[in-house]
């Protein structure tokens, strides 16, 4: 199977882009696909732990972290959340990783399908 590659700018509160992420990333795995999430931007809020959970619709902590057991790879922008104070200690999983942009674009070059999700 092939490599899906999902780059991603939304805020994790306020739309529904990243359930549709999530969602895709699941169904892609039972397809037998490999999934990377490139969260840039204001979306590596969602990369925090210990947020708290709202009428389970705008917590996905829990999620990203089924995705993550399940071999997706989830990388956040470096410097994008850096700029807003969140250092790696603070993700919800050791696993995540933190790269620059370049990691990104290289990853687009190899990957087989490439969707990018902004507002």
């Amino acid at each position: 199977m092939g490599t899906l590659l999902i780059g991603i700018i939304t805020r994790p509160y306020g739309s529904t882009n990243w359930k549709f992420v999530i969602n895709l990333a699941k169904e892609a795995i039972k397809k037998g696909h490999k999934v990377k999430i490139w969260c840039s931007g204001d979306a590596t809020y969602i990369l925090k732990k210990n947020q708290k959970e709202f009428a389970r619709k705008f917590n996905y902590e829990k999620d990203l972290k089924e995705l993550i057991d399940r071999g997706v790879e989830i990388v956040g922008c470096e410097s994008c959340h850096q700029m807003r104070g969140i250092s790696e200690d603070e993700f919800i999983d050791k696993r995540i990783g933190s790269k620059p942009i370049t990691w990104f674009f290289e990853n687009v070059l190899n990957a087989d399908k490439v969707i990018f999700i902004g507002e």
